[in-house]
């Protein structure tokens, strides 16, 4: 156990990990994950590149990390977030929230900024959104403790937004891109908590409540998948062609 993460309850946060570390292993090898040449061998994202087609680097930087530091800080991101969110979603929602987020990320920051860039903070502020979307939905099933949540993450985001505005070579507008993202994927797709009242049989019966998840619709998830990825392509074609 690390920090309350348990692999196998887990493992689409595990996965994530595993893809981030051997990545970062593999820049290290060649060349280092601090060398920019190396950064955009593997996939980083450029701007130039992209705005002559090379869309795929909008999802390759999701796992990449540049330095050891960086890694290890997306990490406990991740582990403190992940099994939240995965517990809540699912594995496959959780999985889709985590990269269109972090692909949101990327399309603000080839926005806004030519440089090389990696990393899978937009992800991860993407999960906060959701979060903070799943508590703010649910907050009159959640009670007290759903609100002081909501009002500590508030914080926990807020602190983190002004950091990235005040530090040089932080990507803050990968982190606003995945927080908005996250934000309305929360709102659209969220499970809302249900009551529920089941009978349970025995020398007496029982009825008992219970709070259940109501998921959506596979639907709704298709056509939000559907309509992200084409938004994402119109948007990176509209920077391409009036910025570059």
């Amino acid at each position: 156990m690390f920090l309350g993460y348990k692999l196998k309850e887990n493992p689409a946060v595990g996965i994530i990990l595993i893809i981030n570390l051997i990545y970062f292993l593999l820049l290290e090898l060649d060349g280092g994950s601090k060398n920019w040449l190396t950064l955009i061998a593997w996939g980083a994202k450029e701007g130039t590149l992209i705005s002559r087609g090379e869309y795929w680097r909008l999802f390759s930087p999701i796992f990449m990390h540049i330095g050891f530091f960086h890694l290890i800080s997306n990490t406990i991101g991740i582990i403190i977030f992940g099994p939240i969110m995965e517990k809540i979603l699912g594995q496959k929602r959780f999985l889709i929230i985590y990269l269109i987020a972090g692909i949101w990320g990327n399309l603000f920051s080839f926005f806004t900024s030519y440089a090389v860039g990696a990393g899978a903070s937009g992800a991860l502020f993407g999960l906060a959104g959701s979060y903070a979307a799943y508590l703010y939905i649910n907050k009159g099933n959640l009670g007290n403790s759903g609100r002081e949540s909501l009002i500590g993450l508030s914080w926990i985001i807020g602190i983190n937004l002004i950091f990235g505005f005040t530090v040089s070579g932080i990507d803050n507008s990968a982190h606003l891109g995945g927080l908005l993202s996250g934000w309305v994927a929360g709102l659209i797709l969220a499970p809302k908590i249900i009551t529920v009242f089941t009978s349970e049989e025995g020398s007496m019966p029982v009825h008992i409540e219970k709070r259940v998840l109501g998921q959506k619709n596979i639907f709704i998830w298709v056509i939000y998948i559907f309509a992200n990825l084409s938004l994402i392509y119109l948007g990176a074609k509209i920077i391409s062609s009036t910025f570059y």
